[in-house]
């Protein structure tokens, strides 16, 4: 057999056997499927509400504790510190929360948050310890042939979805979803240019292919465009949810009028929704010296200032959506807590690598001591403004 003729069928074989397929779709077919897509998000919206009204009545405290954990990659590492300081307190303990919402790394952090054990934080910590050689991906260097959207393997990633997301956590965390207690997490949706919501408790049902399916679903709302290799869901590609916004508030002001008035059909009043927010990635990015004659500087400086400076922009949005619900809707108020990884870290060596273990290891010692700290929460940032930190 000649060598060219066998280069050939290899060449065949790897961009057979590895690029990623989608099925036949159309614009026509997609706005089809654009009206059903919008009915669904509405009916997920709907059972929050029905079951933070259940929790309430559950509780009997009229209070409802609600977690936020924003994207992030490596930086995680913060919000796993965070999480285990925030735990180890006695004297601000941290709350058994009712809903957990998370954005690309956030979405990865919020079944362990939701079960806020001991046990369940150490693991999320562990995990986080231990990303460098089991979550941080290689080079894929046959990625121009493979043709899979990516130029990155993650085969770590997917065995240790597939060790973390196991039958026993499975059980665990629907013990938890019984209790109406919920974890919503967001991906993006490539082909209609929108996000889409995701109720874990939903999607994790007990047979083996609900598991396959929630590892497919957290590696979608996890994948970095032009990095991570796409993944298709429900025959449209999906990636990393943080590309729509970087932390999902879960419900909007409208939301929260269903939800008042959901309340006030059960005759419960005066009901204080808690928003505890945790902020993997720094506000603002870092300062930088410009060479205002460089394009590629230029350009490159636009799409990095164009990520760090909406995270103000959207925790100034969050605090006026609790000041008007507070203001606005009879029988609800909207307290938010927000804390902030400082800003001064994105200037630390190995703040621009990839799961860099020192620095991560970093991250969490300061999220471990600024929720052990006599001031864990932070105020809203502006994008006009630098943190002193």
């Amino acid at each position: 057999m000649r060598p060219g003729f066998i280069a050939l069928c290899l060449l065949g074989a790897v961009t057979a056997c590895a690029a990623v397929h989608r099925p036949p779709a159309s614009v026509a077919s997609l706005q089809a499927e654009a009206v059903t897509l919008a009915s669904r998000d509405r009916q997920v919206r709907d059972s929050v509400i029905v079951r933070l009204v259940r929790r309430v009545q559950r509780r009997g405290d009229r209070t409802l504790d609600v977690l936020l954990l924003s994207g992030g990659g490596q930086n995680g590492a913060f919000g796993a510190g965070f999480l285990r300081g925030w735990r180890s307190r006695s004297d601000q303990p941290m709350p058994r929360f009712d809903l957990v919402t998370g954005i690309s790394t956030g979405a990865l952090q919020a079944p362990y948050a939701l079960l806020g054990t001991a046990a369940a934080i150490d693991t999320i910590t562990a995990l986080y310890a231990r990303a460098a050689a089991s979550i941080a991906p290689t080079v894929d260097w046959w990625f121009w042939l493979r043709r899979t959207g990516g130029v990155v393997n993650t085969k770590r990633f997917d065995r240790t979805l597939e060790q973390s997301i196991h039958g026993r956590f499975r059980d665990e965390l629907r013990a938890a979803f019984a209790e109406d207690r919920q974890i919503l997490f967001a991906s993006t949706d490539f082909d209609l240019g929108i996000g889409r919501l995701w109720s874990l408790g939903d999607e994790l049902d007990t047979t083996a292919a609900g598991l396959q399916r929630t590892r497919r679903l957290l590696k979608a709302a996890t994948a970095i465009p032009g990095i991570f290799p796409p993944v298709v869901i429900d025959g449209h590609v999906h990636a990393d949810g943080g590309v729509v916004e970087n932390m999902l508030p879960a419900l909007d002001f409208d939301d929260y009028v269903r939800l008042g008035a959901a309340l006030a059909a059960y005759g419960v009043r005066d009901v204080t929704v808690r928003v505890w927010v945790v902020m993997n990635v720094w506000s603002h990015g870092e300062p930088r010296v410009m060479t205002p004659s460089s394009r590629k500087q230029m350009s490159a400086r636009s799409t990095g200032l164009l990520f760090y400076l909406h995270q103000p922009s959207t925790l100034d949005r969050l605090h006026n959506l609790a000041r008007a619900v507070s203001a606005e809707v009879p029988g609800v108020r909207v307290q938010l807590s927000v804390a902030l990884l400082p800003s001064s870290e994105s200037t630390t060596p190995g703040a621009e690598q990839l799961f860099e273990r020192r620095f991560m290891q970093r991250l969490d010692s300061i999220g471990y001591s600024k929720a052990r700290s006599s001031a864990p929460w932070d105020v809203v940032p502006s994008a006009y403004r630098r943190p002193e930190r």
